[in-house]
């Protein structure tokens, strides 16, 4: 295949390995220009073919290894080293992942939010698809616990809040203890949630997107908010 004088599309989209392309090219319209034609052809394998076999030898050199066994000093670096853009990008996504998840976990804040969501992840944002901005805001309370339920109203000594417990007087008024415990909402939790999978499990109900979606038909039909409800946006 005669080669054209063309920049090669890789180089041209910006891709891992431009550099090596770009040097390619050059050498290549160097050659036409005196007159020398240059064909491209796609070899599969080394394996049999004498240019290729050399490559691979001198390659196999250059790290100090002999064919008789013995080593040598390996060949001088290169002048100027190149690093692979993909090759670059995914080291930094992983650096950032693990430095976030490392922060994530020793942050003393947004514990409430740890215990669904151990380890950072796009996916939380699934659990909010479909719902209205008003739904999606009563989802995120739910699972930070800052929420108009007398437990946290009554640590941030909201006035007229005297006390931390549940009508029922049973335990602290808390997410947890409406989602899965309070007596006096057990039958509207046996309505709303029915027989669905996980609807025992705290993480499981506010972390995936169908029982998140009855969480939040629960809580609107008790109308348990108190002083702090979420108006329509």
């Amino acid at each position: 295949m005669q080669t054209e004088r063309r920049t090669p599309p890789t180089l041209a989209e910006g891709r891992s390995g431009a550099y090596i392309l770009a040097d390619i090219a050059e050498r290549v319209k160097t050659l036409q220009d005196v007159g020398r034609p240059v064909t491209i052809r796609w070899i599969p394998a080394h394996t049999g073919i004498p240019g290729n076999e050399a490559a691979d030898r001198a390659a196999k050199e250059a790290t100090g290894w002999r064919e008789d066994g013995s080593r040598h000093p390996p060949a001088d670096a290169p002048p100027k080293l190149y690093p692979i853009r993909s090759t670059v990008r995914r080291w930094c996504r992983t650096q950032t992942e693990r430095a976030w998840t490392a922060k994530w976990r020793a942050e003393a804040k947004g514990r409430a939010t740890y215990r669904h969501t151990p380890w950072p992840s796009k996916k939380v944002l699934q659990i909010h698809e479909g719902l209205t901005k008003r739904q999606s805001a009563l989802l995120v309370q739910l699972r930070t616990e800052k929420i108009g339920l007398r437990d946290f109203l009554f640590t941030q000594r909201v006035p007229g809040v005297t006390s931390s417990r549940c009508q029922c007087g049973e335990r602290r008024h808390t997410v947890a203890h409406i989602l899965l415990h309070c007596r006096m909402l057990k039958d509207l939790r046996n309505q709303v949630f029915g027989n669905l999978r996980g609807r025992n499990n705290l993480r499981a109900i506010l972390s995936k997107p169908q029982l998140a979606t009855k969480a939040i038909q629960f809580v609107e039909q008790a109308q348990i908010l108190g002083h702090v409800g979420i108006a329509d946006a």
